[in-house]
């Protein structure tokens, strides 16, 4: 397991958008929730109100790795591949409006199948969390996520959902081919600490 803050990203581009192939949509609820970091703290805003734990919510995915990449990543080499990336969001949401709480990244692997743990910020209580790029980069396995703006709360009449909110997620994915020599996974976002957190996992 391996948690960072940041990583220092100089030859990673900031907005390289990679095509994905996505396979139909399995549902947007799981009937297991995910084993996610907490984010309840004493330092923190008032707590979410829901009086009743739910199951966490599928955000995206799943979605496959492709055969090809575009500039500037390599393609994929050894049949390596990512097949069924999905996030999934936590349970709880914590308003912390004074950014209290870090943004962080975990990465649990077992087998073939990987799970990355994350914290992050989002704006309103109602955002969440995409893919962003799912590649394989050469012997390189990359997940890349960012926060995604949802409308149905962004209301002027709905003060209480403006945070930034902290937030609870995991995206788990399972490799073929094979394990790439690393994974390296991501959650970017103009709340997340310095815009983006990278963690890299040797395998």
């Amino acid at each position: 397991m391996n948690i960072l803050g940041s990583e220092d990203r100089r030859n990673e581009p900031p907005s390289a958008e990679i095509s994905m192939t996505t396979t139909p949509d399995e549902g947007s609820t799981s009937t297991t929730p995910s084993d996610t970091l907490s984010v309840g703290s004493a330092d923190t805003d008032e707590q979410s109100t829901a009086e009743a734990p739910t199951p966490a919510i599928q955000t995206d995915g799943p979605v496959d790795s492709s055969s090809t990449n575009d500039a500037p990543y390599d393609d994929p080499v050894d049949g390596l591949a990512l097949t069924g990336v999905t996030v999934r969001m936590g349970e709880e949401r914590q308003r912390d409006s004074m950014l209290r709480l870090d943004d962080q990244l975990s990465v649990d692997i077992e087998g073939s199948r990987f799970e990355i743990h994350g914290r992050g910020h989002i704006e309103w209580e109602c955002d969440t969390i995409r893919l962003k790029t799912v590649i394989v980069d050469g012997h390189h396995a990359r997940v890349y996520a960012e926060t995604r703006e949802v409308d149905s709360c962004r209301t002027p009449d709905n003060p209480a959902g403006l945070g930034p909110w902290a937030i609870s997620f995991s995206i788990t994915g399972r490799f073929e081919g094979g394990q790439p020599d690393a994974l390296t996974a991501s959650i970017q976002g103009p709340f997340i600490h310095d815009s983006g957190v990278f963690v890299t996992e040797p395998l």
